[in-house]
């Protein structure tokens, strides 16, 4: 794979939060993805539902796991964000009582003897959760000392870890990414120049910058005059440009890491139904609304034809 190509060959990658798909029918969502190579990530949402004062039992999210589990590569433990004993008392119930496979959750602010203890027990890939709102300066270090005991033993996932100056620098395994919704929530234009390995910027209905870019653009098989206007403007097309950016940017640091296998273990969970774990890095666009799912599921598909046909 070259760093040109917006992944036609990877699989479409969505996670989803129990906090959000809880209540309503997960069902036609998962259907509509799964029409293509599709991949997955449950996540408890736990983060997300403290902010909004919502209640999460360990109960209801282990029945959420085994009612999609067919359907989800992979699903994360619910973590309590401060409370690492608390977080392990969850990873081993949903285990040993609920019969589920979670990936782990360890925090930035925790005992490193937390990381060392999932490692010992034999977890081979492990979430990294609380990344956001750290300083550059205080984070790196941290990661650097997590990726230093982890060595050979482990691969991590990034909690909405989409530093561009991070995952630039470190082999993550997977990372997800919330930010890839700005260009249809805040108006700005986010492209991913692969000759460069950098992202571009601009806001919307800037015709200078439009015509600037009108080449990138185009790369990501969009029509340039979209972004022009207020009368132009088309929303879903917004929406699917973004999303084909985040997975030219899978396609960079895929090329630039190389591949990143995961150490094999009983309790990885994307392999607890006898599946692969395919090499990373595995870039995962996480949303919490059922529609632009379905439009970036659609359009990444239609794009990611034109790119390997063209």
């Amino acid at each position: 794979m070259t760093a040109t190509a917006s992944n036609p060959g990877q699989p479409f990658k969505v996670l989803c939060s129990y906090a959000y798909f809880r209540g309503h029918n997960f069902g036609p969502l998962l259907e509509s993805v799964h029409q293509g190579p599709t991949m997955v990530f449950g996540d408890s949402g736990a983060h997300s539902a403290r902010t909004l004062g919502i209640s999460l039992t360990l109960d209801g999210y282990a029945a959420w796991c085994h009612r999609w589990d067919q359907h989800l590569t992979l699903y994360a433990n619910l973590d309590v964000i401060g409370a690492p004993e608390a977080t392990w008392r969850n990873q081993r119930a949903l285990e040993e009582q609920h019969g589920l496979t979670p990936i782990p959750v360890f925090h930035t602010g925790e005992p490193w003897s937390y990381l060392e203890r999932y490692i010992d027990e034999g977890y081979t890939y492990i979430a990294l959760g609380k990344l956001l709102g750290n300083p550059l300066d205080e984070l790196l270090p941290w990661l650097d000392k997590a990726f230093s005991i982890a060595g050979d033993r482990a691969v991590f996932h990034g909690f909405g870890m989409t530093v561009w100056d991070v995952v630039r620098r470190l082999p993550f395994y997977s990372v997800d990414s919330s930010t890839w919704t700005q260009p249809y929530r805040f108006g700005i234009v986010k492209l991913f120049d692969h000759h460069r390995g950098q992202w571009v910027n601009f806001l919307m209905r800037d015709k200078q910058k439009v015509l600037q870019h009108r080449d990138l653009l185009r790369a990501h098989h969009t029509d340039p005059l979209i972004y022009a206007s207020h009368g132009t403007y088309d929303r879903t097309e917004a929406t699917v440009t973004a999303a084909v950016a985040w997975r030219r940017a899978e396609a960079f640091l895929r090329a630039r890491h190389g591949p990143i296998a995961m150490p094999p273990s009983d309790r990885n969970p994307i392999t607890r139904h006898g599946g692969t774990a395919t090499p990373g890095l595995h870039l995962y666009l996480a949303e919490s609304t059922t529609t632009n799912i379905y439009r970036a599921s659609k359009g990444v598909r239609a794009r990611a034809h034109l790119e390997a046909t063209r």
